[in-house]
């Protein structure tokens, strides 16, 4: 709304210091080279800055003509038929290629909105053809030898198999709750369901939720006991911080040590999760929310960190429709922190 006024302005603003010059050269009224420029303006205004501004321009070029170049000079008078006629060519210059411009870039809008859903379209097929396949792969792979060489067997075959079959079942059902889980998010179909909820039981629903991913790592939780409690919906936002716990794991070494911290901030509750793993360039940082981005680190991930790359964005989803907002910063002895910053009342 800001920019349109402005360019509101701005049109009228233009036209007013062509008047001026005009009136300055002392072109008389009946000279085309009066109408000429205003015409113009209107034209290249519309072209430029659409409809809007072209008809305020147009209606400024008319008030403009008629104090300036009408007798008497600097007083409004009785508009002319040829004034009539003026202000009517310049509106319809301004309706017409105004509408034509803005024909024309709801039309590009459209066309990069196509090419960007096409483009995620591709990317989520081609997560799917690779991330998907893996596991399916497997359980396929393993159910086949249960059911064709099972008999000839040993016992520790057959269970080495069926633990193979679960923890690829497993893996790919969590791989369609992201995808499900995000598509959710996107279209608006979450539906918050607020009371309030202390941060830490969140955080001990969420390491919970990663216990196996996580293992035998230490984790420190510094929340203090004063902490307020947040309106929020403690299911989701278990699982967004199940997400960052996760993606702390995947990327740092099995020893080495997760924290989380929470604390007030400016009224608001700052929750952070740290870890001291391979860490994010630092221009990669702004894009490691977006969906299926996966960080280029260049370096040899210390555990197979597969997934569909939606984790982080979920969390994103997640916090943002609680009010809040998250990010990721470097620390200086290495690894990251994720910070998630959630008001303390509902919004």
């Amino acid at each position: 709304m800001f920019k349109a006024w402005f360019f509101y302005v701005l049109s009228v603003v233009v036209v007013l210091i062509i008047a001026m010059a005009r009136y300055a050269v002392g072109v008389t009224p009946g000279h085309l080279a009066v109408t000429a420029p205003f015409l113009l303006a209107v034209l290249l205004i519309a072209v430029v800055w659409g409809r809007g501004a072209a008809i305020a321009a147009a209606l400024a070029s008319a008030l403009a003509f008629n104090y300036l170049f009408i007798p008497p000079p600097f007083l409004f008078s009785t508009p002319t038929a040829d004034e009539g006629f003026l202000v009517i060519s310049l509106l319809a210059v301004a309706l017409v290629v105004g509408s034509w411009k803005e024909r024309t870039l709801r039309v590009e809008r459209e066309v990069r909105q196509l090419a960007a859903s096409e483009k995620l379209q591709k990317t989520l097929l081609d997560t799917i053809s690779h991330d998907f396949k893996t596991p399916l792969t497997t359980i396929v792979s393993s159910l086949n030898s249960l059911l064709c060489e099972g008999e000839r067997l040993g016992e520790g075959d057959r269970r080495e198999l069926v633990e193979a079959a679960y923890e690829q079942a497993t893996r790919l059902s969590r791989l369609v709750t992201d995808v499900l889980e995000m598509t959710r998010l996107e279209t608006g179909a979450v539906r918050l369901r607020r009371e309030p909820a202390r941060i830490g039981d969140v955080v001990q629903q969420a390491l919970s939720q990663v216990g196996e991913t996580m293992g035998e790592r230490p984790c420190r939780i510094t929340i203090p006991s004063e902490l307020p409690s947040v309106s929020m919906d403690g299911i989701l936002m278990s699982h967004a911080l199940a997400n960052l716990l996760e993606n702390a794991a995947k990327y740092s070494t099995p020893d080495a040590s997760i924290e989380v911290e929470a604390h007030t901030a400016d009224g608001d509750v700052l929750i952070a999760v740290a870890d001291r793993g391979i860490g994010i360039p630092v221009d990669e940082l702004s894009r490691i929310f977006e969906k299926f981005y996966r960080p280029k680190h260049g370096k040899v991930l210390p555990v197979a960190a597969g997934g569909t790359g939606l984790g982080l964005a979920i969390a994103k989803g997640i916090v943002e429709a609680h009010g809040g907002r998250i990010w990721a910063e470097q620390r200086a002895a290495g690894g990251v922190v994720m910070k998630l910053r959630l008001p303390v009342e509902g919004q």
